[in-house]
């Protein structure tokens, strides 16, 4: 190589996450760790939708409640929404990654993520916390990461920004769909209409496209949206099970299967895939689910410290 050239850009660095189901803080905790473990900086976490985003207790939905009757941190959105001591520990980790990017699933206050992303403007995205970390993509929208501030000069092509699509949602004309959610948690074609005359490099939706966890569930308009859109990556969530890459043909996107973040099995760690690495440099990438006995180092007994 050259003198005079320039050093390669390394890849940027992002966590993706299955549902998490109010394991907010938890997820940041574990990307803290990762960082730190592996003595790289982490971009950014996206996330596939379930995180359980309920700012009003009147208004958490039965299936939140009944979990966290056993599960207390199935309510972690009111560790988000105030000022308090242990966000603010989690937040002040040196190692911590600068901010969250979700997708909505069909567990989560859709008054309160409308209200929240009416009132960001023209924005494709919108803040959900008091700490400003906690950002939704509008449902069909695209958010690049790392984000650009207002006349920033544009960045080189070998450091051009990860563009994250996002689907609200769940398909409610699928055979097996779930069909006693609110009008905003089904997935709308008009979303599905704005993204296929965009490009973008990741799409992050709650719910499968058709036929690829099982047959007879999951979206038509997904699998079509992938197809024709063809992003380098898609990540889903809803389904049970540990996450893994769904070997079908869809083109050149590689779709993948996150695990809830569930912190239930015996010793309390992480299901296996629900936690994967994605490294991004010059407009591709790499994907691998993060190591089960990685994972296990982590648990709801440590996470705090």
């Amino acid at each position: 190589m050259d003198d005079t050239d320039p050093p390669p850009v390394p890849p940027r660095v992002f966590l993706i996450f299955g549902d998490i189901h109010g394991k907010i803080l938890p997820a940041f905790r574990l990307a803290s760790c990762w960082a730190k473990d592996h003595g790289r900086a982490v971009a950014g976490l996206l996330q596939v939708g379930d995180m359980g985003y309920f700012p009003d207790p009147s208004r958490i939905d039965k299936a939140t409640l009944r979990h966290a009757e056993k599960d207390p941190l199935e309510l972690g959105t009111f560790d988000i929404i105030e000022p308090n001591d242990l966000a603010d520990r989690v937040f002040g980790d040196p190692n911590v990654p600068p901010g969250l990017w979700f997708t909505a699933g069909n567990h989560e206050d859709f008054e309160a993520l409308d209200r929240l992303a009416r009132a960001s403007g023209r924005q494709t995205d919108f803040v959900v916390d008091a700490y400003c970390r906690i950002r939704g993509i509008k449902d069909g929208m695209i958010a690049e990461l790392p984000p650009k501030s207002e006349g920033e000069t544009p960045l080189p092509q070998s450091e051009l920004p990860l563009r994250v699509g996002a689907i609200w949602g769940v398909d409610g004309d699928a055979p097996n769909a779930r069909q006693n959610l609110p009008k905003r948690g089904y997935i709308w074609d008009k979303s599905i209409d704005r993204l296929l005359h965009t490009q973008f490099d990741v799409l992050l939706s709650h719910d499968a496209p058709a036929d690829a966890r099982w047959v007879g569930y999951g979206s038509r308009p997904l699998r079509s949206l992938i197809e024709l859109a063809q992003p380098a990556f898609g990540f889903f969530g809803h389904y049970s099970g540990d996450g893994r890459q769904i070997e079908q043909d869809f083109g050149r996107t590689a779709v993948f299967h996150m695990a809830g973040l569930e912190l239930r099995g015996r010793d309390g760690c992480p299901t296996p895939g629900s936690v994967g690495v994605l490294e991004w440099v010059d407009g591709s990438g790499t994907f691998e689910y993060v190591p089960d006995d990685w994972l296990k180092t982590f648990t709801r007994h440590n996470w705090k410290w």
